[in-house]
């Protein structure tokens, strides 16, 4: 009985398919990111200014390529992979929101305490203006990780096959 239970899970185990997978390998890093088919990725090739984005359909290992969109992508043509948003994106949207946020509940309440006296002051502008332009230059500066192919970091088609 033991004999035919591990027989089982031994044969249940070889037949497994085989896996190809994307690695997002770095020289100093030994632990690599893995994108797998079926799942969206975002990157820029070599000369070009805007990013395309697409589904992997397949991995071909032999020539070092992925198929998005129905057309062959060879690795080293990529230049930058986009990895998603930072910290900081989201710090830096938080930053421009509160701007936004002093400066309309600033001026509605000058607007409707019917007190001549009191105005939208230079002090509200100022606190609007340096947190609005802090978060957008966080957002610019540090909002994105990409992950750009070179030197010390390369991206590797591999079959798991065993």
């Amino acid at each position: 009985m033991r004999l035919t239970l591990l027989l089982f899970a031994l044969l249940y185990c070889t037949c497994v398919p085989a896996q190809r997978v994307l690695l997002f390998e770095q020289l100093t890093n030994s632990k690599s990111d893995r994108v797998y088919e079926g799942e969206a990725l975002r990157f820029r090739m070599k000369g070009d200014d805007f990013w395309q984005e697409g589904y992997i359909r397949e991995m071909r290992p032999d020539i070092q390529a992925l198929v998005i969109n129905d057309r062959y992508i060879l690795l080293d043509e990529i230049d930058a992979v986009f990895r998603g948003h930072t910290i900081a994106s989201r710090l830096g949207l938080g930053l421009m929101t509160f701007g936004a946020g002093w400066s309309f509940f600033a001026a509605l309440g000058y607007a409707t305490d019917k007190i001549d006296e009191t105005n939208y002051s230079v002090d509200d502008a100022l606190v609007t203006a340096v947190s609005v332009g802090t978060g957008f230059l966080l957002v610019k500066v540090l909002g994105r990780r990409k992950f750009r192919p070179g030197k010390y970091k390369r991206l590797r088609v591999v079959d798991l096959n065993f």
